[in-house]
């Protein structure tokens, strides 16, 4: 565990990998914390939990997840923009995780975060695309800057 990670570099850290990703992607879509499709619940930012995943464990190192929803994909691109995110991230070096198929796939870098992309499988081109940090020292939780609920496309569109 890296002990000068806190939970707000990590934060930052997670969102930029989400900024970089969409950045890569074709203007005209966005990462917001709510979908396209109203019948899908929103996503956001969770607060710290345990690394440990034993409900014995009350104190120890902590993780923070993010989750957004990529907007604005075209109708019948759901499955490209899901292919595009996967060799992006394959391009960058991260490691796919076993059991990726085509609705799921998870990824990890070498300094213990993961990126997951999802289809909901609504037919509609719905994916959530989700980070993890690495764990940090439970005494580095706390403040944070909130993330934006909507991280536009750089080009502005």
């Amino acid at each position: 565990m890296d002990q000068s990670l806190t939970e707000q570099i990590a934060r930052e850290r997670g969102y930029n990998y989400l900024r970089e990703t969409l950045a890569a992607l074709p203007p005209g879509v966005s990462l917001s914390y709510h979908p396209d499709n109203p019948v899908l619940g929103a996503l956001g930012p969770e607060n710290p939990v345990p690394c440990n995943d034993s409900n014995t464990v009350e104190h120890g190192p902590m993780n923070v997840t993010s989750g957004y929803w990529l907007v604005g994909v075209p109708a019948g691109q759901g499955r490209h923009y899901f292919d595009l995110i996967t060799q992006l991230w394959s391009g960058w070096g991260w490691r796919e995780s076993p059991g990726a198929d085509m609705k799921w796939a998870a990824f990890n870098n070498t300094d213990g975060y993961s990126l997951v992309i999802q289809d909901a499988g609504k037919g509609d081109g719905s994916l959530s695309l989700t980070t993890t940090s690495p764990c940090f020292p439970e005494s580095a939780a706390g403040t944070t800057t909130p993330e934006p609920s909507v991280i536009e496309h750089p080009s502005g569109r």
